[in-house]
């Protein structure tokens, strides 16, 4: 696969901010709340560096991309579970009971799943299928957290900490632009003629670690 000169401007520009957020999360020691959000960017420079590597060699470039996509997507998941626990310190409650989140996460994949019709082009190559598959499964399944985090903090009259309402609401945006893509290429919009829709995604995933930046340098102060 060889990189236009709009996929390598876009993919230079990530690694240059996921850098760059790596160094600010451990000047502002932003890995002491948020681990896992921290690490995150260990995680994506590394990615970037095997998908590098990984484009040199045609036969295992997919391959690569699916563990990349399944990586990211559990990555995300754990960001929105380390951002709900911080929530529920800074509130100083506890979390609701194990009915009502399942009710609220079987509610979310409802809503997700309805937006979602699950049509995968048949005539495909196996691999190209199953990346369709992984891609609108991850992307459901994002959605669904988000929503039961946010129908939660809601539920509970949360208060979010600056730091984190900025990383959720980036996070989120990201999330739902991605089933929106996930949604396009399923739809028979997977080809290189709508190559455009994955730079789009490209260029929300910039306009998210540009909020992230400015969401780490965010000074969180404790809830008495």
């Amino acid at each position: 696969m060889k990189l236009d000169s709009i996929d390598l401007t876009l993919w230079l520009a990530a690694i240059g901010m996921e850098a760059f957020l790596l160094g600010l999360v451990i000047w502002r020691r932003v890995y002491r709340t948020l681990p896992v959000f921290s690490c995150f960017f260990v995680w994506c420079l590394l990615s970037d560096a095997g998908m590098a590597i990984a484009n040199l060699f045609p036969g295992a470039y997919l391959p690569a991309t699916l563990a990349n996509i399944t990586v990211d997507a559990l990555f995300q998941l754990a960001i929105l579970a380390e951002l709900g626990r911080v929530v529920m310190r800074y509130n100083h409650v506890s979390p609701l009971g194990r009915t009502a989140i399942v009710l609220l996460t079987a509610i979310a994949f409802v809503l997700a799943g309805s937006l979602n019709k699950w049509a995968i082009p048949t005539q495909l190559p196996i691999m190209d299928m199953l990346y369709l598959v992984l891609m609108q499964l991850y992307a459901v399944l994002r959605v669904v957290f988000l929503l039961t985090l946010v129908w939660w903090s809601s539920l509970q009259g949360l208060r979010w900490p600056t730091r984190e309402l900025r990383i959720v609401t980036g996070l989120g945006v990201y999330i739902i632009a991605t089933l929106t893509v996930a949604i396009l290429h399923s739809h028979n919009m997977g080809g290189i003629e709508f190559h455009w829709v994955d730079q789009v995604l490209v260029a929300i995933y910039l306009w998210t670690l540009s909020y992230w930046i400015l969401a780490s340098t965010t000074i969180v102060v404790e809830q008495q």
